[in-house]
């Protein structure tokens, strides 16, 4: 029979059950859910739990002269909680550097807008230098050239006052040896 079954003999007490099912065939169902249940009762209220036997287990009688390795498990205990204090300090320092990292790049993304424009402006400056070098250069070659001209035209200029006073003076001997 399965659980439906069982269900109705105990739910209606066998008065409702199906033709079929009356008689010896109705009660032995029940019957067999009974026993079960009631040896699981018994064991519940007269055996004893496993938390008993965990309790009487897990408290030792005390001893005269304490345990040496007790003692170091303490002092491992101990270290161990200075070791992990010592390792909340290490990760907070290392939020903190993490925190100042962040920083340090912002300020650094900060520095590369400013120092980009910044190399524009000086390769701009660099060639304008360039230029003005580079004519100051061609100035320099002209103004040499020119010097160089005017020399020359001083000599020249120099020759002509020299042959203009020889003819003034020629021209004075003659007007003086006519007269």
């Amino acid at each position: 029979m399965d659980r439906a079954g069982q269900a109705q003999c105990v739910d209606r007490g066998g008065a409702e059950a199906a033709p079929a099912e009356r008689g010896a065939r109705r009660q032995r169902p029940c019957r067999r859910l009974l026993a079960p249940a009631a040896l699981l009762a018994v064991l519940l209220v007269v055996g004893p739990t496993p938390a008993d036997g965990q309790a009487r287990r897990q408290s030792p009688k005390p001893s005269p002269t304490p345990n040496p390795m007790l003692a170091q498990l303490e002092n491992v205990i101990a270290e161990l909680r200075e070791i992990n204090a010592t390792l909340g300090t290490l990760r907070t320092g290392l939020a903190d550097v993490g925190a100042r990292l962040d920083r340090l790049e912002a300020a650094q993304g900060e520095l590369k807008g400013v120092s980009t424009p910044m190399r524009e402006e000086v390769r701009g400056l660099y060639v304008e230098t360039s230029n003005v070098r580079s004519e100051i250069a061609r100035l320099e070659e002209k103004s040499a050239a020119e010097a160089a001209s005017v020399g020359k035209s001083r000599y020249v200029l120099t020759l002509l006052l020299v042959a203009t006073a020889v003819l003034q003076l020629v021209v004075l001997a003659v007007l003086l040896r006519s007269r």
